[in-house]
């Protein structure tokens, strides 16, 4: 009976396991879900403001700043190229949400990947958990049908044998 039980404790844990694995999945598909439903919303945007360019605006930024910062000029060019860092500036808040929904689509795909490799790798460990019970599921099927052979066995065995009040019963007869 030992062993019976020590098959029915592994069976247990690896059960308990297996439905915590099968939570997680459920769990990441919603996430993907949820993603992919993102993604879709974030796609019209995208496909809108793809020609939009973002790098030169930056590049203007950075060469004009560096320009004030480094160089001396006369009060009236410094405003001029102040103004003209405000319009840059300005630009670049128009193109800030274009940004931002770039971004966010590389960390939205990033996300589906991730949930996606998870998923794959979970679904492998499941694979081993679910051998793994098969075979004490087999095992234990084997117990069972060695004690129900050989409890037909002592039932055949007690039917051989007389009782003594049924040998009473046969001698008061004769």
């Amino acid at each position: 009976m030992t062993d019976e039980d020590t098959l029915k404790t592994k069976i247990e844990e690896l059960e308990a396991k297996k439905g915590e694995l099968i939570d997680r999945i459920k769990q990441l598909n919603r996430r993907i879900r949820y993603k992919k439903f993102e993604q879709k919303a974030l796609e019209p945007f995208l496909e809108k403001t793809k020609e939009v360019q973002i790098a030169p605006y930056r590049k203007q930024k950075r060469a004009l700043e560096f320009r004030i910062a480094t160089a001396a000029y006369t009060p009236k060019m410094e405003k001029e190229l102040i103004k003209q860092l405000r319009k840059i500036d300005e630009e670049l808040d128009k193109v800030k949400e274009v940004e931002r929904a770039r971004r966010k689509i590389r960390y939205v795909e990033q996300d589906i990947l991730d949930g996606e490799t998870e998923i794959g790798k979970i679904e492998t460990e499941l694979k081993v958990i679910r051998d793994e019970l098969r075979k004490l599921y087999d095992e234990m099927k084997g117990f069972r049908i060695t004690a129900r052979k050989q409890a037909a066995a002592a039932a055949r065995a007690d039917e051989d044998l007389v009782a003594l009040g049924d040998l009473a019963i046969l001698e008061k007869e004769e």
